[in-house]
């Protein structure tokens, strides 16, 4: 059982072979055949296109900026000009993704689409919430706001930035905010084989 919190500082940053962008990985994690699963933050600063990553399954949403278009070779996809509306996309397709307005950041979850499921809400805290961990992993990360997470009587003090991981752990996440923080919650789940 394990309980991280994870603050901005400690992401590990990378700048695009393409200089479009920046990626600020959050967390992780791999096995010996590649990444299982990956939460990141990126900056996009000009138009480009995706990479590819086969057997990966990814959601898309804006933080901040004016938005993006992404399209792909049978044409506009979708538009994201506000933030926290997720957009769900196979790894491998082909997409190009055209800013509307000026550099923006944007929150990425991958995951391999065979050994990993994921449930992921927004939410608003306003002032109160209450979440459930039920996933093997469960991700909160914190889009705009402070929050106050009371978890099996231990509290965690959040920021904007700050994500907590909770691993094999079971409960309830109690929230509080009292500038109506926003939130992003993932509960990842490893698929059984056959």
């Amino acid at each position: 059982m394990t309980i991280q919190r994870i603050r901005p500082e400690q992401w590990q940053t990378q700048r695009w072979q393409n200089g479009g962008g920046i990626t600020h990985q959050i967390i992780r994690k791999d096995d010996e055949y590649g990444m299982l699963w990956r939460l990141s933050v990126a900056e996009v600063t000009s138009d480009g296109p995706f990479s590819l990553f086969e057997g990966i399954d990814r959601s898309i949403m804006l933080l901040s900026g004016d938005g993006f278009r992404l399209q792909g070779q049978t044409g506009v996809l979708c538009e994201l000009p506000e933030p926290l509306q997720p957009f769900y996309f196979a790894g491998e397709t082909e997409i190009n993704c055209s800013l509307l307005g000026g550099p923006v950041r944007d929150f990425n979850l991958m995951l391999r689409r065979d050994t990993y499921a994921s449930v992921l809400s927004v939410l608003e805290i306003a002032p109160h919430a209450a979440l459930s961990v039920l996933g093997q992993t469960s991700l909160l990360y914190i889009a705009a706001g402070d929050v106050a997470v009371v978890f099996n009587r231990h509290l965690y003090r959040l920021h904007a930035g700050d994500t907590l991981l909770l691993h094999n752990e079971s409960g309830v996440l109690h929230l509080d905010s009292i500038n109506d923080a926003k939130a992003v919650f993932i509960n990842l789940t490893a698929k059984s084989k056959a």
